[in-house]
C-alpha cells in the first residue's frame, strides 16, 4: 500500500495555530456556544459519576503517588496534583462509564481527552470563565478534525488517545500562551507521543485502557509544557495534503454541533440495539421474564462485541448483551447496573435468549449511521420486529433538552446533592462570567454525599 505523502504542510499548519490562537467563544454563534455548554455540562457530569469507578480509583492511587502534589484539581478530591497528574486522573474518570461525547465520525470521544487538560491548564495559569471556553472549543474542534483524518490516513481503527492528545495539546497550548510555531510543535509532539493504540484490541479484550483516554489527556498537556520549553515535535496530522479539506471550514462550521451525547453507559455500538428495545416495548409492552428469544441484527463492529457473561465494569460496558438485557430488566443502562448487577440472575437468563445477526445493509451504513434493528419472540407465540434504529443522543437524533438534564441529574445528585449539582449546573450555563475558572473547580472539590472517600478503595 503506498504510503500518503506530505507536502509541506507549513501554510496548512500555520493556519490551524492561527485558528487555535485566534479562537473566541464570543464570536461563535449562539447555537454553537450553546452546544459547547450542553458539552461541558455532560462531560463534568460524566467525571463527576466516574469518581466511583475501580479505575478512577487505581488512576488517583498512582498519580498521587507518582505525579504529586499541586494545583490542579481532581474531581470530588480536596488535595489537587501537578497539572499532567490531575489530567489523567480526571480523564480516566471522564470515560470510565462510557457516558461521555462521541463523534461519529472520529469513532470516539473527544471531550473525555480535552476537557481535563483544558481544566488543568487553566487552573495553572488562572485563566478566567471565558478563556477556558475559547481554548475548550479550539480543542473540540482540533481533536474532531484530528480524529477524521486519522481514521482516513489509516487502515485501522485508532483510539481516542490517539488523535484526541493533539485536540488536548492544542487546547492548553492556547491557555499556556504558546507562539503559533510552539503550538505546532506541541501539536507534534502530542501525535508523537500519543497512545496510537489499535481500538479494536480494545473491544474484543475489554480493559481499563479502554479509548486510551487518560494516557492521550497526559500526554496531550504535557506536550504543550514540552513545546513552552522548546521541545520540538514532527509535523502533525494536519501537514498532509488530506487535511486541507478539513482546515477550510475552521471557525465556520463548528463540529461540536454535531457531537452525540449516550443515555446509557456502554458502548455506543450496543445502543441502537438497546434504542430499538426501547421503541419496540412502547409499541408492546412485555416482560423480560417473557422472552424466549431475542436476535439482534446489526453491523459487524456490534457484533465484535461481548457475548459472554460479563466479570467486570469494562466487559458489562463493551458488550452487545449486557446492555440488551439491563435493558428489559431494569429500563436503564446505568452506573449501578455496569458496577453493581453483573450477577443479577434475571438479566444473566435474559442474556442467554440473545443471539445476533450481522446484516449488509447495515453494515454499509457504518460508520455514518451505525443501526441495529431486533426481532424479540415471546413465550406466548409472539413475533415482535422493531424499527431499524439509530442510537438515541445523535446530532440528527438527538435527546431533548430535558432528556439532557435528566442525564446530569441522574450523574450528579446520588454524589453531590440536588442543591450543590444545581448550583453547578448554573454556574456552567453563564461560565463566562466568570473572573476565575477556580470558582468551577472549587465547585468539583466539595463533594455532599458519597465520594471517592468512603466509596470503596482500589486495595
Amino acid at each position: 500500500m503506498r504510503k500518503p505523502e506530505r507536502n509541506s504542510g507549513m501554510d496548512q499548519t500555520e493556519r490551524l495555530t492561527e485558528y487555535v490562537l485566534n479562537e473566541k467563544f464570543e464570536n461563535a454563534g449562539e447555537t454553537t456556544q450553546q452546544k459547547l455548554k450542553t458539552a461541558l455540562r455532560d462531560i463534568i457530569a460524566c467525571t463527576i459519576a466516574g469518581t466511583q469507578t475501580p479505575a478512577a480509583k487505581i488512576a488517583l492511587k498512582v498519580a498521587r503517588v507518582h505525579w504529586g502534589k499541586g494545583r490542579s484539581t481532581v474531581f470530588l478530591e480536596r488535595e489537587g496534583l501537578s497539572p499532567m497528574g490531575a489530567a489523567f486522573v480526571n480523564a480516566v474518570m471522564a470515560n470510565a462509564l462510557d457516558l461521555d461525547d462521541g463523534h461519529r465520525l472520529t469513532k470516539g470521544h473527544p471531550g473525555a481527552v480535552i476537557f481535563p487538560a483544558v481544566l488543568a491548564a487553566a487552573e495553572e495559569r488562572e485563566a478566567n470563565g471565558r478563556q477556558f471556553l475559547d481554548a475548550l472549543l479550539a480543542a473540540y474542534e482540533v481533536s474532531i478534525r484530528a480524529g477524521i483524518l486519522a481514521h482516513g490516513l489509516r487502515p485501522e481503527y485508532h483510539c481516542t488517545g490517539s488523535w484526541g492528545a493533539i485536540g488536548a495539546a492544542a487546547g492548553a497550548g492556547k491557555l499556556l500562551g504558546l507562539t503559533s510555531e510552539q503550538l505546532a510543535h506541541a501539536m507534534g509532539i502530542a501525535e508523537y507521543h500519543s497512545t496510537y493504540s489499535p481500538m479494536m484490541r480494545c473491544i474484543d479484550v475489554p480493559a481499563m485502557v479502554k479509548d486510551g483516554i487518560g494516557w492521550g489527556c497526559m500526554t496531550g498537556i504535557s506536550s504543550a509544557y514540552l513545546a513552552e520549553q522548546g521541545f520540538t515535535g514532527i509535523p502533525s496530522l494536519f501537514s498532509f495534503p488530506r487535511a486541507q479539506a478539513l482546515l477550510e471550514d475552521l471557525g465556520t462550521l463548528y463540529q461540536v454541533e454535531r457531537l452525540y451525547y449516550k443515555p446509557h453507559a456502554c458502548c455506543r455500538w450496543a445502543q441502537p440495539a438497546v434504542e430499538a428495545l426501547r421503541q419496540l416495548k412502547e409499541r408492546h409492552p412485555f416482560s423480560p421474564s417473557g422472552v424466549r428469544r431475542m436476535v439482534i441484527h446489526t453491523f459487524a463492529e456490534s457484533a465484535r462485541l461481548q457475548h459472554t457473561p460479563p466479570k467486570n465494569t469494562e466487559e458489562a460496558q463493551y458488550h452487545l448483551f449486557f446492555p440488551a438485557a439491563c435493558y428489559l430488566v431494569y429500563g436503564e443502562v446505568g452506573p449501578e447496573q455496569v458496577l453493581r448487577r453483573l450477577d443479577d440472575p434475571l438479566v444473566l437468563r435474559t442474556m442467554e435468549k440473545c443471539s445476533v445477526t450481522v446484516e449488509d445493509e447495515l453494515n454499509a451504513a457504518f460508520p455514518a449511521k451505525a443501526l441495529s434493528w431486533v426481532e424479540v419472540e415471546l413465550e406466548d407465540g409472539r413475533v415482535l420486529k422493531s424499527p431499524t434504529c439509530q442510537a438515541a443522543g445523535d446530532y440528527d437524533y438527538p435527546l431533548s433538552e430535558e432528556e439532557l438534564r435528566a442525564k446530569y441529574f441522574r450523574l450528579t445528585e446520588p454524589l453531590i446533592g440536588r442543591e450543590h449539582a444545581s448550583r453547578l449546573q448554573d454556574m456552567i450555563e453563564n461560565l463566562e462570567e466568570l473572573d476565575h475558572i477556580r470558582s468551577l473547580t472549587e465547585m468539583l472539590t466539595i463533594a455532599q454525599g458519597r465520594t471517592m472517600a468512603n466509596a470503596g478503595s482500589a486495595d
